[in-house]
């Protein structure tokens, strides 16, 4: 091989790979820059991941938000960041032979002295009762970003409670050992200096 046809192809392929770096690296890698201010869209400090696995049960006679069973814990933040937190189970309802009309169940993920998001499951038959036991699976994924926070330990929780008062004793819970129901959360601190 020549020194000039040697030359020439490392030319050639700095002259394509290098335009293809620059317009493939950040869809590759879309987490490394902002594409309109060039600037550090934020830094992984921590992640931590909690698993639970006690029973949690939840009666439709339940009318005031209580604690999900031991759905709690406790992160320290190193301040100008941010924390982004994911809670997920299966849930199960279970509504006895006598059931009818409508079953409500709010679940709420806490900061305390920050903030929360709730969600709703529910189950609605306008119907007489069907003299048949129910059980109903909810996949429950509830997500929530603070914006910045300052340094500090902060308290992370899941509460629950039923809208409504059933006819008999209807209820909702996590954790089956039969199945494997378990509660999670996933708690990422993310730096935004």
């Amino acid at each position: 091989m020549s020194a000039k046809v040697f030359v020439g192809s490392v030319l050639v392929s700095i002259l394509i790979l290098a335009p293809a770096t620059y317009f493939l690296m950040p869809i590759l890698y879309p987490n490394m820059k902002n594409d309109v201010t060039d600037e550090v869209t934020g830094i992984l400090l921590q992640s931590k991941y909690f698993v639970f696995d006690s029973e949690a049960r939840i009666s439709d006679h339940e009318l005031t938000f209580i604690m999900m069973n031991g759905t709690t814990c406790l992160i320290q933040t190193q301040g100008n960041s941010s924390l982004t937190i994911l809670f997920s189970t299966v849930a199960v309802m279970s509504l006895n032979s006598a059931w009818r009309e409508k079953a409500e169940y709010i679940i709420d993920l806490v900061i305390e002295g920050v903030g929360n998001k709730a969600i709703l499951h529910a189950f609605h038959d306008d119907g007489p009762a069907h003299g048949a036991y129910r059980v109903l699976t909810y996949d429950v994924t509830i997500s929530l970003d603070t914006g910045i926070l300052t340094a500090g330990t902060y308290n992370i929780s899941v509460y629950w409670r039923s809208t409504v008062d059933g006819i008999g004793t209807n209820s909702f819970y996590i954790y089956d050992p039969t199945n494997n129901y378990l509660r999670s959360l996933l708690i990422q601190e993310i730096y935004h200096g």
